[in-house]
């Protein structure tokens, strides 16, 4: 049992040695902000440079990413370098999940802020609540990517509506037997859903890795990568977080 005195001094150490480490984060949060204030706000050469240069070293194909959208801390400018960044990259589906509810509401300010950054980028970029776009660049067909936007209305609600549909008779399925099995349901989400594969990577910015109810059927072997400590964007850290998904090894359970 360790005396009073020896239990003051180490309480005063560890309070010492947290308030070092909170002034070194807000020292480095000033230093990102300083430099992400001064980053372009649209897609430059340098950028896709950058990731052509790399994109070999990515052996890992990903189809699906997946980026956790606070509004409060990221720009349309930032979401749409994002998307640019992956067309680029070859990703075929990049979805934004929106935490605050503003992005499914302005969803045509991102359009036109996607459609500004893409000029003279090769490639076509299909939106979910626009299919009328063709995925043809010049007359001969190009890398596609699809964007989608989800909320929290689409992760448990929305498991719940389908559960009760087909309870009710009102959502037709193939049924083997009596009790309804995860195949069965996972078929049915699947007509319910846009046809887009389980995302492979989730991109988060900020010190703490929530899902915020992010689409939890879906969500069982994707990686969870921080793409930024002060919710800032850029292509390093993009670039970064590809590399750190290609070393992922996933065991399935083993």
């Amino acid at each position: 049992m360790l005396s009073q005195p020896v239990r003051q001094v180490l309480n005063i150490l560890v309070h010492l040695v947290v308030n070092i480490l909170v002034a070194v984060q807000n020292v480095y949060s000033r230093f990102r902000n300083k430099k992400c204030f001064l980053a372009p706000n649209v897609v430059t050469k340098s950028d896709i440079k950058v990731i052509l240069e790399h994109l070999p070293r990515v052996t890992k194909k990903l189809k699906h990413l997946v980026i956790l959208t606070d509004t409060d801390h990221h720009s349309f400018s930032d979401l749409a370098r994002m998307v640019i960044w992956s067309l680029v990259a070859g990703i075929s589906y990049v979805s934004f999940y929106d935490i605050t509810g503003e992005l499914k509401e302005n969803e045509e300010k991102l359009f036109l802020e996607v459609e500004r950054n893409k000029k003279g980028v090769p490639g076509c970029i299909k939106w979910g609540r626009k299919p009328d776009l063709n995925g043809y660049t010049n007359g001969m067909q190009a890398h596609t990517v699809y964007i989608n936007i989800f909320d929290s209305k689409d992760g448990k609600p929305y498991i719940a509506q389908c559960i009760r549909q087909i309870a009710e008779d009102r959502l037709k399925c193939n049924r083997e037997s009596d009790e309804y099995t995860a195949q069965e349901l996972n078929d049915v989400l699947m007509l319910k859903y846009p046809s887009i594969p389980d995302p492979e990577l989730v991109l988060y910015t900020g010190p703490c890795c929530l899902t915020h109810g992010l689409l939890p059927w879906q969500i069982r072997l994707t990686e969870f990568i921080q793409l930024s400590l002060d919710h800032s964007v850029s292509i390093d850290n993009f670039i970064g977080a590809l590399f750190r998904y290609n070393k992922c090894d996933q065991r399935f359970g083993k």
